[in-house]
């Protein structure tokens, strides 16, 4: 059994957040996405959300990503995080997969997979370390009776976690694919102050990326079916990231470290 030291070390590396996937205001509509920009202290990326005047809710989100390297010496005290879930967008419930990657006093602290229900608190799985360069694969679904299974495959090693959850008040309005620091929370910073920075990653490309709705719809992050959301993180304070562009089949986009 793991002691209690341990695992607190284990959630101080995690940084997950407790809260909203972004705390957000519209802004205008982004040029060339059917969706509205939101700024977020926490997250860059993309969210499939529902047409205006109310659509089909999300079943399932998708994609798979290489682990990059973070570069300790230019982000001493860093932590860069890769996420891939359901809900976070106008309500107060994320249901998602992660990993997290932590610098600490200029060193490398390791790489941390997890789970988390938000407002539940994040579930650290301790038995499975992925290491930079490693091929993952994260998937959410959600079925009747809200049933969500929340998985995180390590295509390079073997490793894998699979957890079911339930949740009765999850709304299941956006499907979402992000990175960027920590953001606030329990094992992170308190709401409302800005934590750590990212880590620099250099550049992660998220790919494979589906989204399925509860019409049986399937496609990318942009579709016919529903609107796209690109969720921007302000360049104050520094250092950043930042969403590249998602261009047709809307599968695949790069998220990339800025100063």
């Amino acid at each position: 059994m793991r002691s209690l030291a341990t695992i607190t070390a284990v959630a101080a590396v995690l940084g997950v957040s407790a809260g909203p996937a972004a705390a957000s205001t519209v802004a205008a509509r982004a040029p060339g996405i059917p969706g509205a920009p939101y700024i977020s202290s926490w997250a860059s990326g993309y969210a499939a959300v529902p047409l205006p005047g109310g659509g089909p809710a999300f079943t399932h989100i998708q994609d798979t990503y290489t682990l990059p390297p973070v570069n300790c010496g230019s982000t001493p005290n860093a932590s860069a995080q890769f996420r891939t879930g359901l809900d976070g967008l106008h309500n107060n419930t994320i249901e998602r997969v992660g990993v997290s990657a932590t610098c600490a006093g200029g060193a490398f602290t390791g790489a941390v997979a997890w789970y988390q229900m938000i407002p539940a608190d994040p579930h650290p799985v301790l038995m499975f370390g992925p290491k930079p360069g490693d091929v993952l694969h994260a998937s959410v679904t959600v079925g009747p009776p809200g049933a969500y299974t929340l998985s995180l495959v390590d295509l390079t090693s073997g490793q894998s976690f699979t957890v079911t959850r339930s949740c009765t008040t999850c709304q299941d309005s956006s499907a979402q694919v992000t990175a960027g620091p920590e953001g606030p929370g329990k094992y992170g910073v308190p709401p409302g102050v800005l934590g750590w920075p990212p880590a620099d990653f250099g550049a992660v490309h998220f790919q494979h990326i589906a989204v399925t709705d509860s019409a049986g719809v399937s496609g990318g992050l942009v579709n016919p079916h529903w609107n796209t959301d690109t969720l921007i993180q302000p360049s104050i304070p520094h250092p950043y990231t930042v969403a590249g562009p998602l261009p047709s089949p809307y599968t695949a986009f790069t998220d990339t470290w800025h100063t």
